[in-house]
């Protein structure tokens, strides 16, 4: 998870799949969920209030104290949250309050999957209604958020790259340094030019510029590739864009934690990759659910969460049974 996740260790995979595993005998083991992606999910919830506004404007984006904010404590159960907010004015406080707290009652009970125990909300700003902040985006859509990437393809280019201009600069400090005699030594770059000026046309010219093509080619596709996309968005069926942003693995971990909650089942592995999510799953020895009734068990138990998913993914369940 971008902000929180499973204090667990990722098993090492192939990277076009990633894959958890509940172990037989340590039980479904737990999940732990941090108190700032819960603060992200509170905040992104009361933003789809039209009375809640955000202003990051002013004193508050040099302190950092943007609205709206969140302060979370995060229980066994539930979680308790105090939500800072300005509104636009004038409203029904009253009403504007109501609305937030079943909003991010609905969030946090879908995203999160803890209930609200208690939330406290505190007006502290007003902004007129029709005047948004300066600095804050009109459009909507702009308050879209983006996705977590991979670092750009052309990194290693770059650095490739910074080596050879620092090269460069240690060349062109030693022949100034040579040309005002502070130290002796042959000048490289005059004897470079007079070799330079010395070739003639040689066979090997035609390959050398034919590899040259090819990395200049290289170079462009590497600087224009878009960056891979890491982390796939969920969110609540009300809201229209992902509120948290979840790895793979945090996905893997999530169903192989509800698939082994199931009664009967003793451990669950979960693989996930672009197109479909697949749950193994062992019975425990002794149970007496039958394979079909498994499956559903667990596929009940698993496609809430798929469904909070952004990218579509199908659910498949696999049924073994455990060895006595």
């Amino acid at each position: 998870m971008a902000d929180g996740g499973k204090d667990v260790a990722t098993p090492s995979v192939d990277p076009d799949f990633v894959a958890e595993e509940v172990p037989g005998t340590g039980g479904p083991g737990t999940l732990v969920i941090k108190e700032r992606a819960v603060s992200r999910v509170a905040v992104a919830a009361a933003l789809t209030v039209p009375a809640v506004v955000r202003q990051v404007g002013g004193m508050s984006k040099l302190t950092g104290r943007e609205l709206p904010r969140a302060d979370v404590s995060v229980g066994e159960h539930s979680v308790s949250v105090n939500l800072y907010v300005a509104l636009a004015w004038p409203c029904r406080i009253a009403d504007a309050g109501a609305a937030i707290a079943e909003k991010v009652g609905r969030a946090l009970n879908d995203i999160i999957g803890l209930p609200l125990h208690q939330l406290n909300v505190l007006v502290v700003g007003t902004s007129p209604a029709g005047s948004p902040e300066p600095s804050a985006p009109s459009d909507a859509a702009a308050f879209r958020p983006r996705p977590p990437t991979a670092s750009p393809a052309a990194v290693p280019v770059a650095l490739v790259l910074s080596l050879v201009l620092l090269g460069v600069a240690f060349v062109a400090g030693r022949e100034f340094l040579i040309a005002h005699d502070t130290i002796d030594g042959s000048p490289w770059i005059a004897n470079a030019v007079n070799w330079i000026a010395e070739l003639h046309w040689q066979p090997w010219m035609i390959g050398a510029a034919a590899a040259c093509v090819v990395v200049g080619a290289i170079l462009v596709v590497l600087g224009l590739k878009p960056r891979t996309k890491t982390h796939t968005g969920a969110g609540s069926k009300a809201s229209q864009y992902p509120m948290v942003w979840l790895r793979p693995t945090d996905v893997a971990r999530i169903c192989s934690d509800h698939a082994g909650s199931v009664p009967g089942v003793d451990s669950a592995r979960t693989t996930v990759t672009p197109k479909r999510v697949t749950v193994d799953v062992h019975r425990a020895a002794g149970s007496t659910n039958g394979s079909t009734a498994a499956v559903e068990s667990v596929r009940a138990a698993v496609e809430p969460t798929i469904a909070l998913l952004a990218d579509t993914r199908t659910v498949r369940v696999r049924v073994k049974e455990s060895k006595a």
